[in-house]
């Protein structure tokens, strides 16, 4: 998925969200997953006030595609895009499209986006991931590697591409009911990896299905 266009103009603070876990850890078309308190010198306590102070945190906030039926938890400064029309789930057209959930954090760059299309019946999740991977266009090639993770509670395969125009992007794909699930995270190559990871692990583990 070209990256480039995998934006959109709705704000989300995933950075904050991430903070505020502190136990974690693109394919698109030409149209466009801590810190932990120590015992600290006595006038830590002061100084980590004092930083609290000047760089407060969003509380958590939820947030629910009725297109698609999920939830997650993401901070109060977030807003959402929900899709608009159904995805086909045959092409990842860009995380702009209107088939597509998108939240978007515009001080990071970085961008989540969720759609889902029905599938045969008796689908695997490696075929479905499979179609995935054939989804994607050829500016961001498919890392070798796969994760088994979970999603809602629904066993997810997790894997990563580069686009070649500046963007990592962290890849979900899960199956509910009679649908399959496509996640995108995509964040700017220039961004640190580990943080990203942490980020959408924060995400990935807020995620719940409605009804």
């Amino acid at each position: 998925m070209d990256a480039t266009h995998e934006r959109r103009a709705f704000p989300l603070a995933l950075m904050a969200m991430a903070t505020v876990a502190a136990a974690a850890g693109c394919g698109s078309s030409g149209s466009k997953p801590a810190s932990q308190a120590t015992h600290a010198a006595p006038t830590q306590p002061t100084l980590t006030k004092a930083v609290a102070t000047t760089h407060p945190v969003a509380p958590p906030q939820k947030f629910t595609s009725q297109k698609y039926g999920f939830r997650v938890t993401l901070t109060k400064a977030s807003s959402e895009a929900d899709a608009i029309v159904a995805w086909n789930g045959r092409k990842l057209q860009g995380l702009d499209s209107a088939a597509f959930a998108n939240f978007t954090d515009p001080a990071t760059d970085r961008t989540l986006a969720v759609a889902a299309a029905r599938v045969a019946p008796g689908m695997r999740l490696a075929e479905w991931r499979a179609a995935m991977v054939r989804a994607t266009p050829s500016i961001c090639p498919v890392s070798s590697s796969v994760e088994q993770t979970t999603l809602g509670g629904e066993p997810a395969l997790a894997w990563t591409t580069k686009c070649g125009d500046g963007y990592n992007v962290n890849k979900l794909a899960t199956l509910h009911g009679k649908r399959g699930f496509m996640m995108l995270f995509a964040s700017p190559t220039a961004k640190d990896k580990a943080e990203d990871r942490l980020i959408f692990e924060s995400i990935r583990r807020s995620f719940r299905f409605t009804p």
